[in-house]
């Protein structure tokens, strides 16, 4: 077992609180307004927020520069928020856009004010005020995984911050203290309760109090990218994906090797899908995309020239893909038949190529020279729904509420 590796400190929060605030439940119908003195307080009921019936998704938007903008796709309205310095990347968790900084080594987090409470038979949905709510010192936060109590900004170099998620909520950056098995790992998520961390030395499991539980005996060599599903969480290794589940505390490793066939040395390095879904999609090599259903733990892959952006709808459904020359397209993910396909873009910039955003009904495709986000419904053969003129080039762009 290796030498446990300690992230930075913070004074005053401790594991039992972390694991009181994961163990915090629902029981009964929402009520979205606060409660009278002497009344219960309602199932749902969230201080400062509002409790609405759909969800109510925003875009977080950025330049280069540090230009942000929120903008609501519920009321159409957006806000501009002060300027965070220079910006060249930015991650997402559906509440908050982190958005870092590699030379500064600094993240810029802005709490968007929409989420989703997911309780497995039920969701609440929630808005509340844009506000920014601090910045993380010393990360350039490529990956941010979170769940109720502890939220992980990882660069993917074996840069990590823990931070505790309810101060968060609360609109303060507070790093939390947890020792962690692994050294300097490239991937870390909080998952069923505990901390996975992957690395050069293996893929480790500790509690919230930095304990060791597991080491898993399936080999991650070169851990890159993640991406948390209803099905387990899933890390990009040069053997395939590795899926680590969670079961009444029992945790359990499983390598899906890449398929036959893939380009000499592909491999996904980014996961893109629907927040939760187990359907995700990767270009694991030029002009090839790569998609995995995880019901069905399976690789589906085929050769797309020019392929320069993806994401997955969900399980069964569609694989969407944007090429170099603009054009949108959707494919059936089983044979790579494309389904439709919409010219979207009038250019793309292939260093720094577009996003696409998925949500339950709707795709969002930035449009950094034209000044826009195109919203398609990929449901009714590609259709441009709506365009959003935004106050700043969107070259970095996340989606929260889901």
């Amino acid at each position: 077992m290796n030498r446990p590796h300690r992230r930075t400190a913070a004074p005053g929060v401790s594991a039992w609180m972390l694991a009181a605030a994961l163990l915090t439940g629902c029981a009964s119908a929402p009520d979205p307004q606060e409660p009278e003195d002497g009344e219960a307080t309602p199932h749902g009921y969230v201080e400062g927020a509002e409790e609405a019936a759909e969800p109510q998704s925003r875009l977080v938007v950025a330049d280069a520069e540090g230009a942000v903008q929120v903008l609501d796709l519920i009321t159409g309205e957006t806000t501009l928020l002060d300027p965070v310095g220079p910006v060249d990347g930015i991650a997402g968790d559906g509440r908050f856009a982190y958005l870092f900084s590699s030379d500064e080594r600094m993240t810029t987090v802005i709490d968007s004010g929409t989420w989703t409470v997911d309780h497995g038979d039920h969701m609440h949905y929630y808005r509340a005020d844009i506000r920014p709510a601090g910045t993380a010192e010393g990360i350039a936060a490529a990956n941010a995984a979170t769940d109720t109590a502890l939220t992980a900004l990882t660069d993917g170099g074996g840069g990590v911050s823990l931070l505790d998620r309810p101060s968060l909520e609360d609109g303060a950056v507070e790093p939390v203290d947890i020792a962690t098995t692994g050294d300097a790992p490239a991937v870390v998520a909080p998952h069923g309760g505990a901390v996975v961390t992957a690395g050069a030395d293996g893929v480790h499991v500790d509690d919230r109090s930095g304990e060791p539980v597991l080491t898993l005996d399936e080999e991650c060599t070169d851990p890159r990218g993640q991406a948390t599903t209803r099905r387990g969480l899933v890390i990009g290794c040069e053997e395939g994906a590795l899926l680590v589940t969670e079961d009444d505390g029992e945790f359990a490793g499983e390598t899906l090797p890449y398929p036959d066939g893939l380009p000499d040395g592909a491999r996904a390095e980014e996961f893109h899908h629907r927040p939760g879904a187990g359907a995700l999609a990767a270009v694991p090599a030029p002009d090839t995309v790569l998609a995995l259903d995880l019901a069905e733990q399976r690789w589906d892959h085929w050769e797309l020239p020019g392929v320069v952006s993806v994401a997955a709808v969900g399980e069964g459904a569609s694989v969407l893909a944007l090429t170099e020359d603009g054009v949108l397209r959707s494919f059936d993910p089983g044979t790579g038949e494309e389904r439709a396909r919409t010219e979207l873009l009038d250019e793309v910039d292939t260093e720094h190529p577009p996003s696409i955003r998925v949500d339950t009904s709707r795709a969002y495709v930035n449009d950094v020279r034209g000044g826009l986000v195109h919203e398609i419904d990929y449901n009714d053969d590609l259709r441009v729904a709506r365009t959003f003129e935004t106050g700043v080039a969107p070259q970095y762009m996340v989606e929260t509420g889901r």
